[in-house]
């Protein structure tokens, strides 16, 4: 799979060597304690209810939010099940369109049949 990051994400490695292991101390660590080393170091910094899978809850509500397909953001967590992706991202606050402005916007899109969509399958 390969996941492309927008420029605002990649602006945040633009610092960082072009090479190499992004936590070096971390890939050294076992899979298996990574959650607990993440936790120790929240605790010295004074950050509490946070754990390493809130992010992946974080990026399924914000994925669902702005209108990812879930089928992409089902791809990109791993998640083989729509009810596991559903669950992972059921809080997110989404700001639902009235119906009149959805069918304008309806409207200004140009029309296509199923066969436009579709490459063909013909030699």
């Amino acid at each position: 799979m390969l996941i492309h990051l927008g420029a605002e994400a990649l602006n945040l490695f633009k610092d960082l060597p072009s090479e190499g292991v992004l936590f070096p101390y971390l890939s050294r660590v076992r899979a298996a304690d990574r959650a607990t080393e993440f936790r120790s170091r929240c605790r010295q910094l004074g950050i509490n209810g946070v754990t390493l899978h809130s992010y992946r809850y974080a990026w399924a509500e914000r994925a669902k939010t702005v209108g990812y397909p879930e089928r992409f953001a089902q791809e990109a967590l791993g998640h083989n099940s729509k009810a596991v992706h559903r669950a992972y991202a059921k809080r997110a606050l989404m700001k639902l369109p009235s119906l009149e402005e959805y069918e304008q916007r309806a409207a200004e899109k140009p029309l296509t049949t199923r066969t436009e969509d579709q490459p063909s399958t013909r030699p």
